[in-house]
């Protein structure tokens, strides 16, 4: 376990000394701190003003929501090309020539990259926070839990990048990547739609779920579950229990394959 969590370390250390990664880090807290207007404007829905704390609320939310997704674009992009930068300049052999485990490997690199991962969400939903409590004197509640229950969904993300990049070339890892997730998200908002009850009413009849619907990784779902806790609604989509299962469960099938594929590679 010292081996993992040096090689976790060293992760961190060597994307945060890429300029790429200030880059992208500048750009999102530039667009988060767009939000500021959103707090000053006057808003109207169905026919009542909303006051300053719903507005902070509704605001958040939609912050919330669009930086968690966002953020799997972010992981794909650390995590696409880490081994085969590490197979190209050296690192690999470095780190296997010592007592280290392939497994070890493997995961300390993914452990790393998903950590700078988190810290990046952690960042940005700070600064939304933040800009709600000086817009409005209120700090949003179960904020921070949210984010660390969306950190689960950036694990997801990370193995799956790194898995498939240890059998595709990076940019198809990466596309592939992005493709799963984006068909999770219109899949799960289709079925969450679906669920409602002005839904129902205007469609008669049962609607039927596909199997591949219900077996296909719930990161929509875990991240709507995330959002409760700031809106402190009810979840209702679907079984919480299977949600977390579902994620969990993919994202160990995952590292499974990648452990195979890499203990079968040549270095």
């Amino acid at each position: 376990m010292n081996n993992l969590s040096r090689i976790a370390f060293i992760t961190v250390k060597d994307l945060m000394r890429q300029k790429s990664f200030y880059v992208l880090l500048a750009v999102a807290l530039f667009f988060v701190l767009l939000l500021r207007s959103c707090y000053h404007g006057s808003y109207t829905i169905n026919g009542r003003t909303l006051d300053p704390a719903s507005l902070a609320l509704h605001a958040s939310v939609i912050a919330f929501h669009v930086v968690a997704a966002g953020m799997f674009l972010m992981t794909t992009l650390l995590a696409m090309g880490i081994f085969s930068r590490d197979r190209e300049d050296g690192t690999m052999v470095m780190f296997l020539a010592r007592p280290v485990e392939r497994w070890q490997y493997l995961l300390g690199r993914i452990a790393g990259t998903w950590l700078l991962a988190a810290l990046f969400m952690f960042i940005l939903h700070l600064t939304i926070a933040l800009i709600g409590l000086a817009n409005t004197g209120t700090l949003v509640s179960g904020y921070f839990t949210a984010t660390l229950i969306c950190s689960i969904n950036l694990l997801f993300g990370v193995m799956l990048t790194c898995t498939l990049s240890l059998f595709l070339p990076n940019v198809m890892a990466a596309i592939f990547s992005l493709i799963i997730i984006a068909v999770g998200f219109v899949s799960d908002g289709a079925y969450q739609l679906m669920q409602s009850e002005t839904l129902r009413q205007v469609i008669s009849g049962q609607t039927k779920t596909a199997p591949w619907r219900i077996l296909f990784p719930k990161v929509y779902m875990l991240q709507d579950y995330a959002s409760t806790w700031i809106t402190e609604r009810a979840f209702e989509a679907m079984p919480l229990g299977y949600v977390w299962l579902n994620v969990l469960v993919w994202t160990a099938l995952l590292a499974a394959l990648a452990l195979w594929r890499f203990s079968r590679s040549e270095i």
